[in-house]
């Protein structure tokens, strides 16, 4: 458990106040109010004998009382308001300390593991599901730890000092009777130590379940278009019913594993009660015991049975937090494929200069290379494009100049500077980049453009939705730049995705255009007007693009054919096509007559 305190330290050591009240002030309360039954005591044998009780304690209030001038009944009764009065108050600001600690503990929680997640690679993406990751910060941190990382902690370090402190008290009052009272102890710290593993393997069966079951609805939801269009409906239904009765017979499991182990804490302290009174009224009947004392040890007896359901319940919840905890940490230990050790600012000054020298990519762990020896140069300003076979490596090529992957080999230079050394965010700023596949938010076309950039104008806007060819469509959605477009982008086509994903890389005027086929879902004609606006746009940035637009390979100052991952031809594209059998000039011809097929020629 060591190391799960430490994982809990360093939230906690962020707010010293807090914790300083937590632990200083709630053995403060507990004390205040074990002295109550005390006051009872002395009350009920000063109402049967007349006389106060020859305890300190009685003989300090009745002295404070007599300097009050107070009777003794009107003293004890006074002591007995005062010391609740002040119990209370002091419970009460320990507890909002205690609440305002557990939402904050939730907070933390869930904004380190996201911010975790998103400096992330693409292996972290591929190893866990997007339903695990949802539980993982849903479930695993609001209804696991949020509440034991403040209030089960101290509920538990609040229920053990009362159980001290009534059990001294107890002792001061009679001994033997305390024996009695503490026997059960040994037989409830045995049933932890039985429970533990068991009471792991049900949460740690319950989390994945949870996370399978997410994972089910997230895909459904995704691929609701393809479901509907496969008439699929049916078994997707049958699918989420499987999960979701995989899920509920996990749920059950750990619910009845907790009750019986909860169960046992509680039922067998209450079990004291029945000894108390039967041993106790004994010793009252034999004048062993005055029924004063009798009363403050029943007192404490009742007491400590919500202390000891409290011991029972953070014993069980600490398996459980601690299962939920190795599954944060289980992320956190994933080390991201990128770090950010650049000091080099790119405020402004990126001229677009990038070479490639004998670059090498992949996996760490795997033997496979996605790029293999890759050498090129894209002088500031110019065009390139790369073309190749599904599978040769021209995402992976592109991807590597963001910096969403590093190379595992080589290295990447930026105006004579390694790619690495730049400011991650500087560095990125001055890129703009359109993945194959466009991702869109579910929010307005205006928020998805500017995507949280301050410094985008109207004009900027407006600008980049011309050059992307999508204004005359934006004026017909129903509130312009303000429609929604619901979760990402279902209610507009394939080819607005692409331009509105188009237009977001260019409102930020980058100095670096990186287009990876992002044209796939556009008819001829949108497409020719789109390259047309960008081929005059161009010259002001460097251009790294993937395609398969035959016009647009005859512009680029230089294309480089990938196979295999690694280049197998590079030239401009009359160089290229005059090499009759070679790998472009094949490429070209089936792009050429795809062209020519989709024009209806």
């Amino acid at each position: 458990m060591w190391d799960k305190t430490k994982w809990f330290w360093k939230y906690y050591r962020r707010y010293w106040y807090v914790l300083a009240v937590l632990i200083f002030l709630t053995p403060v309360q507990r004390i205040l109010q074990v002295f109550i039954p005390r006051l009872i005591e002395f009350t009920v044998d000063y109402i049967k004998s007349g006389q106060v009780s020859n305890n300190w304690f009685a003989m300090a209030t009745v002295a404070i009382g007599k300097d009050l001038g107070l009777s003794v009944g009107a003293t004890f009764g006074w002591a007995f308001f005062t010391l609740g009065l002040v119990a209370t108050i002091v419970y009460t600001f320990v507890q909002a300390h205690r609440a305002w600690m557990n939402q904050k503990m939730e907070w933390l929680f869930r904004q380190d593991a996201f911010n975790g997640v998103t400096l992330k690679g693409p292996d972290f993406f591929n190893r866990f599901r997007t339903g695990d990751l949802v539980t993982r910060m849903t479930d695993d941190v609001a209804e696991k730890l949020s509440w034991f990382a403040c209030s089960g902690i101290f509920r538990f370090y609040e229920a053990l000092l009362m159980v001290i402190v009534s059990v001294i008290m107890m002792a001061t009052i009679n001994p033997m009777l305390t024996l009695w009272s503490v026997g059960p102890l040994p037989i409830l710290v045995y049933i932890f130590f039985k429970t533990s593993t068991l009471l792991d393997k049900r949460y740690d069966h319950l989390q994945k379940k949870i996370s399978s079951f997410n994972d089910v609805m997230e895909a459904c939801f995704s691929g609701i278009r393809v479901v509907k269009a496969y008439v699929q409906e049916k078994a997707q239904k049958n699918k989420f019913e499987s999960a979701l009765q995989d899920r509920r017979g996990a749920e059950i499991a750990a619910v009845k594993t907790t009750a019986i182990v909860e169960s046992m804490y509680g039922y067998i302290w209450q079990s004291v009660i029945v000894i108390v009174l039967v041993v106790g009224g004994l010793a009252v009947i034999n004048s062993k015991l005055t029924p004063g004392e009798l009363v403050a040890f029943v007192y404490y007896v009742v007491w400590l049975v919500f202390p000891m359901f409290d011991i029972g319940q953070f014993l069980v919840k600490a398996r459980q937090s601690a299962v939920s905890i190795d599954r944060l940490v289980e992320l956190e230990k994933m080390r991201p494929l990128v770090t950010d050790t650049g000091t080099i600012p790119a405020n402004g000054n990126i001229k677009g200069h990038i070479r490639f020298q004998n670059v090498s990519f992949s996996f760490p762990g795997s033997e496979r290379k996605i790029l293999d020896n890759i050498s090129l140069e894209v002088e500031a300003g110019k065009t390139i494009a790369v073309v190749g076979k599904v599978g040769s490596g021209k995402s992976w090529l592109v991807n590597l100049i963001p910096r969403l992957v590093d190379p595992s080999g080589g290295e990447i230079m930026l105006d004579g500077h390694d790619l690495k050394k730049f400011r991650l965010e500087d560095l990125r700023r001055n890129i703009g980049y359109v993945p194959q596949e466009p991702v869109l938010f579910s929010d307005t076309v205006r928020n998805n453009i500017v995507f949280g950039r301050d410094n985008i104008s109207e004009e900027l806007i407006d600008w980049a939705l011309d050059v992307s060819q999508l204004k005359s469509e934006i004026a017909t959605f129903p509130k312009g730049l303000d429609t929604s477009i619901g979760t990402r982008g279902m209610s507009i086509s394939g080819g607005q995705k692409q331009r509105l994903a188009l237009a977001r890389a260019l409102v930020g005027k980058p100095k670096i255009l990186i287009l990876d086929d992002c044209t796939s879902a556009l008819d001829s004609r949108t497409e020719a007007a789109l390259w047309e606006r960008l081929h005059e746009v161009m010259p002001e940035m460097t251009a790294v693009l993937i395609t398969h637009r035959p016009d647009t390979l005859e512009r680029a100052d230089r294309i480089y054919v990938l196979e295999d991952g690694r280049v197998a031809e590079s030239g401009n594209h009359a160089e290229l096509i005059a090499r009759e059998e070679g790998k472009y000039a094949r490429i070209y011809r089936r792009y050429r007559l795809e062209a020519q097929v989709s024009n209806g020629q």
